[in-house]
């Protein structure tokens, strides 16, 4: 929750900074402009449920619109989720009691964009809206605690089960202990949002972009032993998002206006 407190109050500056940036428009662009504009972008996350970093291409369709193709890595975490300080020993470690699984997702999704306003004048902003659908692969690594034994008889490395008392742990084990039990979920996926462009040059994106997504499996992601998990997973994300702009047209250098 208090996530997603953040990413609206984010929300409520970049409008704002929108608000400033159209107010300082009217000097005229002179910067050769690409017209069959294609983009290759990438994004980093800041999702309500964890962080992560996709690639995307868009392909011009007509004046405005443009196809997308995109692909996603995602970490994924519990909203329950609380570190706390070993006790045992002086391992001094931090561990979040119950969880059972790190989980992270691959997304592979088409879309659409529809440049709302597009960039007039220098100095200006455009804006666009998208949505993609596709499918998800969640990949499940188990996590090992390092525990004392109950009966005071040892040490031993165990997967997390009711009978574990905080106070017998002393962390979990090294994240790639028992990467060979990975297990892997898939499901679908959808993504709506806007962005807003706000690079000074016409031949480079620079994009913040925020909004929802969608990921739907067919039984509940294990992420916590001692939380609800759920299966439907919905998101709010806001995304810096940077790369080129590219053109999609045979000739290539009298488009971007490189011939010599």
């Amino acid at each position: 929750m208090v996530r997603m407190l953040r990413i609206l109050l984010f929300l409520s500056v970049l409008s704002g900074f929108c608000s400033i940036r159209a107010s300082a428009q009217g000097e005229l662009d002179e910067q050769h402009k690409i017209f069959f504009r294609n983009e290759k972008t990438f994004a980093f996350d800041l999702n309500s449920n964890g962080w992560g970093a996709n690639y995307r291409y868009g392909k011009r369709n007509v004046a405005r619109d443009k196809f997308l193709f995109e692909g996603d890595l995602n970490f994924i975490k519990h909203h329950k989720e609380d570190k706390i300080l070993s006790i045992r020993g002086f391992s001094l470690k931090r561990f979040v009691f119950g969880k059972t699984n790190y989980v992270f997702d691959s997304r592979f999704s088409v879309g659409y964009q529809y440049e709302l306003f597009e960039k007039t004048d220098k100095g200006s902003v455009s804006v666009r809206v998208f949505g993609l659908a596709g499918g998800t692969l969640a990949f499940l690594k188990p996590i090992y605690y390092h525990v004392e034994k109950g009966d005071g008889t040892g040490e031993d490395t165990v997967l997390f089960h009711n009978e574990i008392q905080y106070h017998l742990i002393y962390g979990t084990m090294p994240y790639f202990y028992g990467i060979s039990q990975i297990s892997i979920l898939p499901g679908v996926y959808g993504k709506l949002g806007l962005g807003v462009d706000f690079s000074r040059s016409d031949k480079r994106v620079q994009t913040i972009e925020a909004g929802i997504t969608l990921e739907v499996f067919p039984k509940k992601l294990e992420i916590m032993a001692t939380e609800t998990n759920k299966q439907i997973l919905p998101v709010v994300f806001v995304s810096y998002r940077f790369g080129k702009v590219v053109s999609g047209y045979h000739l290539k250098d009298a488009d971007e206006g490189t011939l010599p």
